[in-house]
């Protein structure tokens, strides 16, 4: 495992860490936060997450990038919609992480503001039902 120096390492990393879950638990994601603690520029960080729930249809894929997010809570000036729009498509509703860490980065009133417009962003009624699920909004 190597420093990561570009957003697509942080999520090769990731996915590589669920790939040898089987064998070795979390360990190796456990591992990789460490080293993800050492990176200056969190972008790189919240670019690498974005591109697992992106990209991955992979449950464990993201439930890692869910820790990641959980245990660094990485910051970003990326628009909250573009990462939605980015993200929520293939977002295994069972990763609570997201939802709290958009909440933590972006205020709630914020999120509230932009969940409200989801016809306009065209994401998924029930994954945005969910969102507020996880963040207790009603």
């Amino acid at each position: 495992m190597k420093f990561p120096q570009t957003p697509e390492e942080v999520e090769n990393e990731i996915l590589i860490s669920s790939e040898k879950a089987k064998d070795s638990g979390d360990l190796r994601i456990r591992q990789f936060i460490k080293i993800l603690l050492l990176i200056k520029d969190q972008e790189i960080i919240v670019e690498g997450i974005i591109r697992i729930f992106e990209n991955a249809d992979n449950f464990l894929a993201q439930e890692f990038a869910g820790k990641v997010l959980e245990e660094i809570n990485p910051k970003t000036h990326k628009d909250l919609k573009e990462v939605l729009t980015r993200t929520v498509k293939k977002w295994n509703v069972s990763v609570e992480q997201l939802p709290v860490w958009l909440q933590i980065n972006y205020g709630l009133p914020k999120l509230q503001e932009v969940l409200e417009e989801h016809d306009t962003l065209k994401l998924d009624p029930n994954k945005i039902r969910t969102i507020r699920y996880w963040l207790n909004l009603r």
